[in-house]
């Protein structure tokens, strides 16, 4: 008989825990504020009306209790003089839409220097900035083709550049268009930004805080100071600051249908080529490991490329790596901030 109430009180208990663990379970990922997604160069929110740049990670978000997710869609290619523009756009809508006063930012690769740029000019309607695998201080690719444009290019066949912008700037305004918008493009100028001396030239003039000088230098991970508002009076702003990056994912830790990826062949080789070729060290094939150190840094060592850290392409990743909940349980992260 005492072991029939054992079993019976352990059943109550049961019966009163799932409940709320359950909705723990389903509030797991809703912050207070709303999250603003931003991508990077050759994106969109949706890529030519087909794909999701953010491949499930939106829908898994809002299935973990968060309801207030927006993906933004800016110039594919373009400098942040028009990124950060069409940014403040899509913002304002967020925060008349939603009543909130503030986002959370997260931007992967350029989207980096996007909410970087519009947290330069709105500090105080910032919550938090995460930039995923963002080459805040520029990357070898884009160095390289700079090079090869300067010297080589523009000397000896200049209209080989202007065919490749013309195709650039061609699939950004196709992508634009497949997400019913119109947006101006420059492939020139997005080229320049990724470049080191851009990307130095950005923390320099427009937003440096969380960034160091080496890779093992200090960090601030919080941002804040005083500002004077359209009325005059003075507002005290801050926001904390994170990053994370994947180290690259080598074709030999993949299986099944991932193996058809062809991303991660072509990743795979610029990452071998940057680290032992041009000494930038660890990387995701396209970022350094060193470049994308922002903030408080919650990894630095995914076993992601660039693409799969945005759980691409539709969601064929490395064995043992889920890109998508790195972002909920970093939506978690900032709900247990308050923000």
């Amino acid at each position: 008989m005492k072991s029939f109430q054992k079993v019976l009180l352990a059943l109550l208990i049961l019966l009163v825990m799932v409940p709320s663990a359950f909705a723990a379970t389903k509030n797991y990922a809703q912050t207070r504020y709303p999250i603003v997604m931003i991508h990077g160069l050759t994106g969109a929110k949706s890529m030519v009306g087909l794909i999701e740049y953010w491949y499930g990670i939106p829908a898994k978000l809002k299935k973990n209790g968060n309801d207030q997710v927006f993906v933004a869609t800016v110039s594919s290619f373009a400098g942040e003089d028009i990124r950060v523009a069409q940014i403040e756009k899509f913002i304002e809508d967020v925060l008349r839409q939603t009543g909130a006063t503030k986002v959370n930012l997260i931007g992967h690769s350029q989207g980096g220097f996007t909410a970087r740029g519009y947290a330069a000019l709105h500090p105080d309607k910032v919550a938090s900035i995460t930039t995923v695998a963002t080459p805040h201080h520029g990357a070898p690719a884009a160095d390289l083709l700079v090079m090869l444009n300067t010297y080589v290019l523009q000397p000896l066949a200049p209209s080989v550049t202007d065919a490749l912008v013309w195709l650039c700037e061609t699939f950004g305004l196709i992508n634009a268009g497949a997400n019913g918008l119109k947006l101006e493009q420059d492939a020139l100028g997005s080229l320049a930004l990724l470049s080191s001396e851009g990307a130095e030239a950005f923390a320099r003039n427009v937003h440096g805080a969380g960034l160091a000088s080496t890779c093992d230098g200090r960090r601030a991970t919080y941002h804040s100071g005083v500002m004077t508002n359209a009325a005059g009076q003075k507002v005290a702003w801050g926001y904390p600051m994170f990053s994370w990056t994947g180290s690259g994912a080598p074709p030999g830790i993949r299986s099944g249908l991932d193996l058809l990826d062809s991303s991660c062949y072509g990743l795979n080789a610029f990452r071998l080529v940057t680290k032992y070729v041009l000494g930038k060290g660890d990387n995701d094939g396209m970022v350094p490991v060193c470049s994308a150190l922002f903030g408080d840094v919650i990894a630095s060592n995914y076993y992601m490329s660039h693409m799969d850290e945005v759980n691409q392409v539709m969601g064929k990743v490395p064995i043992g790596t889920d890109p998508v909940m790195t972002y909920v349980t970093h939506a978690n992260r900032l709900k247990n901030l308050g923000l």
